[in-house]
């Protein structure tokens, strides 16, 4: 169940127990709150076990068990929960499950989750379950009316194509990161409507977002504009893995299109297949032919040896900027 409908299912009825799955904590650590909040209960009298302690299984089975003695509710959050991958088996704590007291609940906390598993199809019959998946650049916008639609403003639309293409040059888009910096917006924009002057003052600079402005350079084949940049995000060393994982998703990204447009596969389909946003992959659409296939295949092989050799000390900016150059001769 996605994160919009498992919320709306806690505001009907409270099941003891939840299985809260995925890599999207921000979506985990709001249904954890709004369960802990419907349950009234301190976070002092509730239970956390963390299996990566190596707690044994029959201890946390008996804390899920136990009957509360100084509260009316026994609550239990086990995180990392091992018990859902497909190594992993405990009949005890699947009886336990389909035999909970009226007094116990548990929320069990994991990144993955094998649906095949018995223990995964016990809490979806007797509980609820979370998919916590990471939100993807084609469902930017979506997330972005209801986000405006919550702070009660509009963005025009200058500053909504100015949003969505910084946010999908990350390889994965931060909800905790979007919740603050649109909380700053809401604060420091005092009109109704959203510009993209207002984006630009509020919204912080992650390295991944800075070295967008490279990529657009080099589209563009501005040799001073794109060594510029590079520069002057290399002041900082450690931003130089941040700009080798830029470039080296825009080639792959290239790459990856040739072969989809060699075999006619364009538009919106080829969005999907790039997993970009539709009016992004337009765009993308337009400057793949600009680069020669054997050019690309070059530099990837260049990125992923000027990635090794800076690990081992053997590279700086000099290499960076032979890659830039070329990118933008072609």
């Amino acid at each position: 169940m996605n994160f919009k409908d498992f919320m709306k299912t806690l505001d009907i009825k409270i099941k003891h127990v939840y299985l809260l799955s995925g890599e999207e904590t921000f979506y985990i650590d709001k249904a954890r709150e709004k369960i802990l909040s419907k349950l009234q209960v301190e976070k002092s009298d509730v239970t956390t076990i963390d299996c990566l302690s190596k707690i044994p299984v029959s201890e946390i089975v008996t804390a899920i068990d136990s009957a509360p003695f100084f509260n009316p509710k026994n609550v239990v959050v086990v995180k990392n929960a091992p018990f859902f991958s497909a190594e992993n088996k405990s009949e005890r704590l699947e009886r336990t499950l389909e035999n909970m007291l009226d007094t116990n609940y548990v929320i069990f906390i994991s990144k993955t989750a094998d649906k095949r598993k018995k223990l995964y199809k016990i809490v979806s019959k007797v509980g609820e379950i979370l998919e916590a998946e990471p939100l993807k650049s084609w469902h930017l916008e979506s997330w972005l009316d209801e986000k405006l639609k919550s702070i009660k403003k509009v963005m025009n639309l200058e500053a909504r194509k100015y949003f969505v293409e910084r946010m999908s040059i990350l390889p994965e888009i931060s909800l905790w990161y979007l919740e603050n910096e649109f909380e700053k917006i809401t604060l420091n924009v005092p009109g109704r409507e959203i510009t993209v002057k207002d984006l630009q003052r509020n919204l912080l600079e992650m390295p991944e977002v800075s070295t967008f402005a490279i990529v657009d350079a080099i589209n563009a084949k501005k040799i001073k504009s794109a060594v510029e940049i590079l520069r002057t995000q290399m002041r900082n060393q450690n931003n130089f893995v941040v700009v080798i994982t830029v470039l080296s998703r825009h080639v792959r990204q290239l790459l990856l299109a040739k072969f989809y447009l060699k075999n006619k596969i364009t538009g919106k389909e080829l969005a999907q297949k790039l997993e970009m946003h539709p009016f992004i992959a337009q765009k993308f659409e337009k400057i793949v032919p600009t680069y020669p296939l054997k050019l690309l295949e070059e530099i990837f092989i260049e990125l992923a040896d000027a990635d090794f050799n800076f690990k081992i000390g053997r590279a700086g900016i000099e290499s960076l900027e032979r890659i830039v150059i070329k990118l933008c001769h072609r």
